[in-house]
């Protein structure tokens, strides 16, 4: 059997493959990333744990069952990130395996060849990059520490913020301060305020954080101007980041196929942003490209990179 994991700041998915690569077992855990934990990464490695136990549960099947697991996890951001991750799949009795950030699964799963670069809004950003020759390389994924913009919970907060300063320090009704308003049954200064448990809180009120990147969307097609501004801000961080994966990286031929891949891209993005992101990387990209929007799950690419390694 072999396992393929793809895990998220938000929910992981386990899929257990038999030698065909056949689906066996799947299982959906919740979050991975240590950096989304109350405690970091003993939690990430008891998520992994129960996740793994829990798509083999049915199958009588134990962890040295297991030939070979290929897994891309949010939170593995730098060198001791993956020394950790590796220390903490040993711990759990995974013998072979190849552990990476999530981001490189799109790449496997959509790009020809396993070649190609990856820009992920999740609940996070990331991007990365495989080259012909193998090379991985990836930026982004350190949150504000790192610039980055575009991801659920800077939309959510760079939302409220914007609302919050209207309402608050300048007492001035904004076109997305009414729509905020309206959108969650708000009449007060009180109740905006209020509202920021909602977000804060999302396994308690889970459709609030999707609600206001909703309305961010919605905004951003009318013609808003502040989201206008947040989404120029998302554009900019998109086209940086990509620039530099394609600067570390060589690749030749065909144009550089680059996959718009997250919640953000696949479930909520617009025309008018995936315009603004287009306009902006030929502006910053020198290399020819065509964007892609993913089509596939993640984990689909641990079982491709599952098979290359099996048949050497």
């Amino acid at each position: 059997m072999y396992l393929a994991i793809d895990g998220g700041g938000t929910k992981t998915e386990y899929l257990l493959v038999d030698e065909a690569f056949r689906t066996v077992e799947r299982y959906f855990g919740g979050c991975v990333n240590h950096d989304f934990l109350a405690d970091g990464w003993e939690g990430t490695r008891r998520e992994l744990q129960r996740g793994t136990e829990a798509v083999l549960a049915k199958t009588g099947l134990q962890i040295f069952d297991i030939k070979n697991t290929v897994a891309g996890l949010s939170g593995v951001d730098n060198g001791r990130d993956q020394e950790q991750m590796e220390e903490i799949f040993r711990e759990i009795g995974f013998t072979e395996f190849l552990v990476c950030n999530d981001g490189f699964l799109a790449v496997w799963a959509e790009c020809p060849a396993g070649v190609g670069i990856a820009y992920n809004c999740g609940t996070g950003v990331c991007c990365a990059g495989i080259s012909e020759a193998g090379r991985m390389e990836k930026t982004a994924g350190l949150d504000a520490w790192s610039g980055d913009a575009g991801g659920g919970i800077w939309i959510v907060q760079n939302v409220f913020r914007l609302v919050y300063t209207s309402a608050v320090l300048y007492r001035e009704e904004t076109p997305l301060m009414t729509a905020y308003k309206r959108k969650f049954s708000l009449e007060t200064e009180d109740a905006v305020l209020n509202s920021l448990d909602m977000l804060k809180d999302p396994a308690g009120y889970p459709e609030w954080s999707k609600n206001v990147i909703t309305l961010f969307f919605e905004r951003l097609e009318a013609g808003d101007q502040e989201a206008l501004g947040l989404a120029r801000q998302m554009a900019r961080c998109a086209a940086e980041n990509i620039r530099a994966v394609m600067k570390r990286l060589s690749f030749s031929g065909e144009p550089v196929t680059v996959v718009l891949t997250g919640s953000v891209h696949t479930k909520a993005a617009n025309e008018t942003y995936l315009t603004l992101l287009e306009e902006r990387m030929k502006e910053e990209v020198t290399v020819p490209f065509r964007l892609v929007m993913a089509s596939k799950r993640p984990v689909e690419g641990a079982v491709l990179k599952l098979k290359k390694q099996a048949a050497g």
